[in-house]
């Protein structure tokens, strides 16, 4: 039960983030796929600070455990939608595709 409440509580909070920074989204569909994108990226990230900044090799889901992870998380799911606007305001990425083929 501790790991289910860790790995999606968080996601709840950044839903919550994004809606206040984008407006809040009316489809089902567009909000399931925010809520899934924030679970992976908000666990990942958390992970790694996890395994590599406290240099924690197991992961016991205990009380205190849980606890500080939690925390870490919905640090994590506040910090990732603002990281995310920045970087849709900056950083445009356009593919153009020019077909190649003479025709005879």
């Amino acid at each position: 039960m501790n790991q289910l409440i860790a790995l999606l509580l968080p996601s709840i909070v950044s839903l919550k983030v994004y809606d206040r920074i984008y407006g809040e989204e009316r489809s089902v569909s567009k909000r399931v796929e925010k809520y899934l994108k924030s679970v992976l990226f908000v666990n990942l990230f958390s992970y790694i600070i996890t395994i590599y900044i406290f240099r924690v090799q197991y992961f016991i889901f205990d009380n205190p455990f849980t606890t500080k992870y939690i925390i870490l998380a919905i640090a994590m799911a506040i910090i990732f939608p603002i990281i995310e606007k920045i970087l849709n305001d900056n950083i445009k990425i356009g593919i153009k595709v020019e077909k190649n083929e003479d025709k005879n």
